[in-house]
C-alpha cells in the first residue's frame, strides 16, 4: 500500500499515512468534492493544514518542501500559504486516485495559478526552516 511521508527537521514527529488514514481524518479536514476549491478537479481531498498538524511543526518551521515519490520533482512554499490553500487529493469515486491523474496522492492548491506547486505522485512533505530544492516545471 502506498504511503505519504510527513515530517522533516522542523517537525516534532514523522508520520506515514495511507489512503485509508486520510479517509479516516475528521470530516472537517476532508473535502468530498475537491472541485469546490480547485476548479476543474474531481475527487476527494484532505486539507494540507490537517496533515501538517499531525507532524507537529516546531516553532522554527517556516517552509513546506514537497517532492514526488521518485524525488525528481520538488517544490517549496511558505508554511502559512501551505496551511491556507493546500489540499492533498487521494481518491476518485470509491477508488484511489489513479496514476494517470497523479495518484496515489496529488498536492493541489485552491484555484492557484502557479502550477509548480501542484505536485503529482506526491511522496514526501517536509517542514523546514529554510526553503529546500525547487525543481518544479509546469506541464499541466
Amino acid at each position: 500500500m502506498e504511503t505519504l511521508y510527513i515530517g522533516g527537521p522542523c517537525a516534532a514527529r514523522a508520520v506515514e499515512l495511507t489512503r485509508t488514514d486520510l479517509a479516516d481524518l475528521a470530516a472537517e479536514h476532508r473535502i468530498e468534492d475537491v472541485g469546490t476549491v480547485a476548479a476543474g478537479r474531481e475527487g476527494v481531498a484532505v486539507r494540507l493544514e490537517a496533515l501538517l498538524a499531525l507532524a507537529e511543526p516546531k516553532a522554527e518551521a517556516r517552509f513546506v518542501h514537497v517532492e514526488s515519490e521518485d524525488g525528481d520533482f520538488t517544490a517549496n512554499m511558505k508554511l502559512d500559504e501551505a496551511r491556507s490553500g493546500g489540499v492533498v487529493l487521494y481518491q476518485l469515486g470509491d477508488d484511489e486516485l489513479p496514476r494517470q491523474f497523479g495518484g496515489p496522492f496529488r498536492l493541489l492548491f485552491a484555484d492557484n495559478e502557479d502550477c509548480s506547486v501542484n505536485v503529482k505522485f506526491l511522496g514526501r512533505i517536509e517542514l523546514l526552516a529554510e526553503p529546500g530544492t525547487h525543481t518544479a516545471r509546469c506541464s499541466d
